[in-house]
Order: C-alpha cells, then sequence, then structure tokens
C-alpha cells in the first residue's frame, strides 16, 4: 500500500461543469454533483472508540455518477477526529482514485492543523478489521495535543496498469489538550475505525433512503453542508478547505501497455 494522498482536489463547480456532458447525453438531476448533510443512519464512516460513545458526529456527503466522499467530524470532552472516505460507485466505468500525498502532507490540510507548529514522529503501520493502516504521530506544539494522522487503501483494481484502488479513507485524532497518548492507545484506536458495508452492514431501507434524500438536495442545502466540511473559515478548529477531494479517475489500458486517461 502506498502512503500517498491527493494533491488537490477540483471545486464543486468545475466538478459540476465537467459532468454536462458525459458521452454526449446531458446528465439528469440525480446525476448532477450534490452535497449535502447526512445522519448517522445514512453515514458511511464508523468510530466506536470509547471516547467518542454517545457523541453523535457531524457528516457531510459529496456524490456524483463517479465518486462518493463522505467528512465525519467526532468531537466529545475536547477529544476531536475527522475522517474522509472516498470510493468509486460505478462499475461500468472503468474508475480509481488516485492520490498524491503522503500522510503527514494529508495532515496538513485539515484547518486544526494548519493553525499549529508541529512536531513529527517516524510512520507506522498497523493491520486492523478495515485493513492495514499507515499512521504517523505528531503533537500540536503550541496547543499541547498529542495527535496521529492515519490512512488505508483497499479494493484495488487489477485491470489499472498501476494497481490503484477503488475506497480510500484517511484522517486523524487528537487527543484533548495536555492528554497523552502513546502508541499502543493510537493502534487501539485504529481498531475501532471502520465503514458500513465494509466491517459492518448496511440495512437496504437505510440505502433507499440515502438516495431519496441525495435527489432532494437543493443549492442552499448544498452550501450549508459545504461549510460544515470545509469549517467556517481557514482559522477554524475543524473542517477540510480540499472536500471534496474528488479523486476519481478514468483509466484504461492500451495495447502495449500504457495508461490513457
Amino acid at each position: 500500500m502506498r502512503e500517498k494522498f491527493p494533491n488537490a482536489s477540483r471545486p464543486i463547480l468545475a466538478v459540476a461543469v465537467s459532468m454536462a456532458v458525459l458521452g454526449g447525453c446531458a446528465v439528469s438531476d440525480y446525476q448532477r454533483p450534490t452535497i449535502e448533510r447526512v445522519g448517522a443512519v445514512d453515514g458511511r464512516i464508523v468510530f466506536a472508540a470509547d471516547v467518542f460513545r454517545g457523541a453523535a458526529p457531524e457528516r457531510v456527503r459529496f456524490t456524483d455518477i463517479w465518486q462518493r466522499e463522505e467528512y465525519a467530524l467526532f468531537r466529545d470532552g475536547g477529544t476531536q477526529a475527522e475522517i474522509i472516505y472516498s470510493t468509486t460507485t460505478t462499475p461500468v466505468f472503468t474508475v480509481i482514485l488516485e492520490y498524491q500525498l503522503m500522510v503527514d502532507d494529508m495532515v496538513e490540510t485539515w484547518n486544526l492543523n494548519k493553525n499549529h507548529t508541529k512536531a513529527w514522529d517516524e510512520s507506522r503501520r498497523v493491520e486492523a478489521p478495515l485493513g492495514p493502516f499507515f499512521y504517523k504521530p505528531y503533537r500540536l506544539v503550541g496547543a499541547d495535543r498529542a495527535c496521529f494522522g492515519f490512512a488505508t487503501e483497499w479494493d484495488h483494481r487489477g485491470d489499472d496498469p498501476e494497481y490503484r484502488p477503488s475506497k480510500v479513507l484517511f484522517g486523524y485524532y487528537c487527543a484533548k489538550p495536555g492528554a497523552p497518548l502513546s502508541l499502543d492507545t493510537m493502534e487501539d484506536l485504529i481498531q475501532t475505525i471502520g465503514v458500513k458495508g465494509v466491517t459492518e452492514r448496511i440495512r437496504h431501507a437505510d440505502a433507499a433512503r440515502r438516495e431519496g434524500a441525495a435527489r432532494a438536495a437543493d443549492a442552499r442545502t448544498q452550501a450549508d453542508a459545504a461549510l460544515i466540511a470545509h469549517g467556517p473559515s481557514p482559522s477554524a478548529d475543524r473542517g477540510n478547505a480540499s472536500f471534496p477531494f474528488d479523486l476519481a479517475q478514468f483509466f484504461a489500458e492500451s495495447g502495449n501497455g500504457d495508461k490513457d486517461r
């Protein structure tokens, strides 16, 4: 598994424009990109750590016909984690997720981390129910907070010459100010990170309700949801201005084994 994450995302407007025509046909309302708030029932990201037990995370989902990205904020008692889960959504096209940043660069995309000097430890790897994770401990020096960034990927496409994944999850966890955070605790926390449909079951009724909500999203709702995921400002202690990271890429295998996109 490569320890990389995306350089930058394209703005939602650019995604919408690029999707205005697909194979010469106008896309339907359902196919247009949507961004909306979702609840725990419709959300996919799971973080079952005891520290967040009883706390309701805030969730936002971006969807287009190629990919789905979910943002989730977990907060309780001064402890905080933010996670993004991205997956391709169509089996029809040859689509994978493309990303380039290392885990420490990914950590820098979150507003909370941008605002502080960081002292880094070395990268590590641990097996978890969701698969192998890379994680990297760090400390927010001015805030006296112990944290770690983490990432995993799976469902690699065997027909892609670069064997890239169709599912990626990444984020960070920060203990409350002044609290210790050992390597053992970090690895225990990673064991509690999951995805509905992968580490636990999705009920069909929930899936149907989720799709109905996507079709009903309007511009105002999308703006409100985007503000939650991006954070109220670059200096905020939450959010990621790069959401959605827009990782989906087409690939094709040419006769000589080169990749055409």
